[in-house]
């Protein structure tokens, strides 16, 4: 029953462990991201997985996981590498994932639900400009959507702030803004940290933030959805 409730994790970590290739060729016929887009090489994950997953994990504190991040400091960080990159780790939360992430705990439920809903089409976006993909993931913004979307927000080019709500709206991301209102005061706080540029393991109240990744996706897939059918049935 652990290893069935654990598959869409258990199905992302063998994903990362096995994705071993570079290149754009490499990465149309084996990223998720471009997989789902039919090989589009603009494709990004909306919601990234790693960081909700190690969160919780420091929430736990299982101590395997505690020998695990003095391997990463002590040996991968002076190669500029991490634990997502250690097939190693990885293959040690396959095969221990209820010792790491007890069943019965009260983050593992919504991790598994994330990894569910964060592994479809529904967690994917076209991006106008490749270097977004990498730029989005770097200081400060740690693959944090709301602090993204706030750095796009707050220019002062009108025509630029145009292209830009034209792109979320085409995108379907208005969940990420109060009232669907699509302006740097109104988007979501989703790490319950009071201001999308705050998002320190820290500062996040955990729980909320996979409460609201799930509902974000839920809410995205229904609306791909309805874009589909619409589609079909026009």
């Amino acid at each position: 029953m652990e290893e069935t409730m654990y598959q869409p994790i258990i199905r992302k970590l063998e994903y990362w462990r096995d994705y071993t290739g570079t290149g754009d060729r490499y990465r149309q016929e084996h990223d998720f991201d471009c997989i789902m887009t039919g090989g589009n090489l603009h494709a990004d994950v909306i919601i990234s997985l790693w960081l909700p997953l190690r969160h919780s994990l420091n929430f736990y504190d299982y101590k395997g996981w505690n020998v695990w991040k003095d391997y990463e400091e002590e040996r991968l960080k002076p190669e500029r590498l991490g634990l997502k990159d250690c097939p190693e780790f990885l293959n040690d939360l396959i095969q221990n994932t209820e010792r790491f992430l007890p069943p019965d705990g009260p983050l593992t439920s919504l991790l598994i639900s994330l990894f569910t809903h964060g592994q479809k089409r529904a967690n994917v976006m076209l991006l106008p400009y490749r270097d977004w993909n990498t730029r989005r993931g770097r200081a400060p913004f740690y693959d944090y959507l709301p602090h993204y979307l706030y750095s796009l927000l707050i220019s002062d080019h009108p025509l630029f702030l145009q292209a830009v709500k034209a792109w979320i709206r085409q995108e379907n991301l208005q969940m990420f803004f109060e009232q669907q209102q699509i302006d740097k005061d109104h988007i979501r706080d989703l790490a319950g940290t009071g201001a999308p540029l705050l998002h320190s393991p820290r500062m996040t109240n955990l729980p909320l933030l996979l409460q609201n990744y799930n509902e974000i996706l839920q809410e995205r897939e229904r609306l791909l959805s309805n874009t589909v059918y619409d589609a079909q049935t026009a």
